[in-house]
């Protein structure tokens, strides 16, 4: 278990709103809690609908996990009330990330304009399905209907089998390319602070910008091989174009075990491989004598492979795939993961205390700063949970200002102007 001694992380003193449902938007914000920043999540009075993930309650596992380190709070923006509270929290905030569909925002009265106007040094981040412009863009943007148009599914899977799979990739690669976006436009705002110190950077504004993350372009970006091969020579990639270039395979032991091999480019590891398998016959065989053949023969060589694993339970062969110094590695399930001995040893899994109070454990950051730390790991927050800080500290400064603009002219208050 990872003993972390919690400090305020490279991106303490930064403040982010984070008017997000679902997942992009959340997870994009969680990032950066976990690197330190002060993350208020508003929420429409009924909440965020993950909080309630398959009649889960109001703390359902998966919203659990996207939205760790935050502060709740709660407002209803189709009022001038929840509008008001919304503007007054933005005026001081470094960040304000949204996955609304295009032209919400600015109907409700927070789009980027208003924003930026109230408070130039503000980052605003809009997370969409397929971007503001264009004949998909104001449609209901959910990740299989991303991981579809995007070409994601026809990466991952089977023609045969024809049906979504796996994690919610446009959703996860959005939310991990608007905290990119983020973080590079919180280093151009800094620049453009230290213009004047002579170097010749920025032009000392210190304004924030307007970023736009669509689901589709992260997808394509992450897609960057195949869509890039298509785009120069016409080859179309399917689910075994990468495995087959890697020369990548998935074999099962005698016990139902499965672990893979992957043998790349250098010939030293499909030599060692063939000793492994005490199999000379495979190097002599006319379909593998090169890579160049064992890539046209991927099929073939496969179920050679499976046919020979299968003899010996599979830490037979990751014994002697370690000793060989082959790259290799069990398949494992989630529920393998955390107690495979190199997991394990990482420090990759936190004890953490839960909204009720009991022990959580919870993945842990993968990225480690070796100077800055980074903050304490803290469990999602309550529906409204956080209301009396956050909105309290809104309306005071609120009412302040108000007082000092209702003043008589002869009698101005302090901090008014003219």
């Amino acid at each position: 278990m990872n003993t972390h001694q919690p400090e305020a992380g490279p991106l303490s003193g930064i403040r982010v709103i984070e008017l997000g449902q679902y997942i992009s938007g959340p997870y994009a914000a969680k990032l950066l809690a976990d690197l330190g920043a002060d993350v208020v999540k508003v929420e429409a009075p009924e909440g965020d609908p993950m909080r309630r993930w398959e009649g889960s309650g109001t703390m359902s596992p998966q919203f659990a996990a996207y939205n760790r380190g935050k502060r709740a709070v709660t407002l209803d923006l189709k009022t001038d009330d929840g509008l008001s509270e919304l503007l007054e929290l933005a005026r001081t905030a470094d960040v304000l990330i949204e996955n609304f569909r295009p032209g919400v925002a600015t109907r409700l009265g927070f789009g980027p304009e208003v924003l930026h106007a109230l408070n130039p040094r503000l980052i605003t981040c809009s997370i969409t399905g397929f971007g503001a412009d264009g004949p998909y863009a104001k449609r209901p943007a959910y990740d299989t209907v991303i991981s579809a148009v995007g070409a994601m599914y026809s990466q991952v899977v089977p023609a045969e089998t024809l049906r979504p799979l796996g994690p919610a990739f446009s959703d996860l690669l959005s939310g991990m390319s608007a905290s990119q976006a983020v973080l590079a436009a919180l280093h151009a705002r800094d620049a453009r602070d230290r213009a004047g110190d002579g170097n010749g950077r920025g032009d000392g504004t210190g304004e924030g910008e307007h970023l736009e993350v669509s689901m589709v372009g992260s997808l394509i970006d992450f897609l960057t091989e195949a869509a890039s091969t298509y785009l120069e020579t016409g080859q179309v990639a399917g689910p075994d174009s990468r495995p087959r270039r890697a020369q990548a395979y998935a074999c099962v032991g005698s016990d139902g075990r499965a672990f893979v091999i992957h043998m790349s480019v250098p010939e030293k590891f499909w030599v060692g491989l063939v000793e492994v398998l005490e199999t000379p016959a495979l190097a002599s065989d006319p379909r593998f004598a090169t890579r160049e053949a064992r890539v046209r023969n991927y099929d073939e060589l496969d179920v050679e492979l499976k046919a020979i694993t299968e003899r010996m339970p599979r830490q037979h062969w990751l014994d002697r795939l370690a000793a060989a110094d082959i790259p290799h590695g069990p398949l494992n399930t989630v529920a393998d993961l955390f107690d495979d001995p190199q997991i394990a040893s990482m420090g990759l899994v936190e004890e953490i205390v839960g909204p009720d109070g009991a022990a959580l454990r919870v993945p842990a950051p993968s990225t480690r700063f070796h100077r800055s730390g980074r903050p304490e790991l803290r469990a999602a927050p309550r529906l409204g949970a956080d209301n009396g800080a956050v909105l309290g500290g809104a309306d005071a400064a609120r009412a302040e200002r108000a007082a000092a603009t209702s003043a008589p002219a002869a009698l101005p208050t302090e901090g008014t102007t003219a």
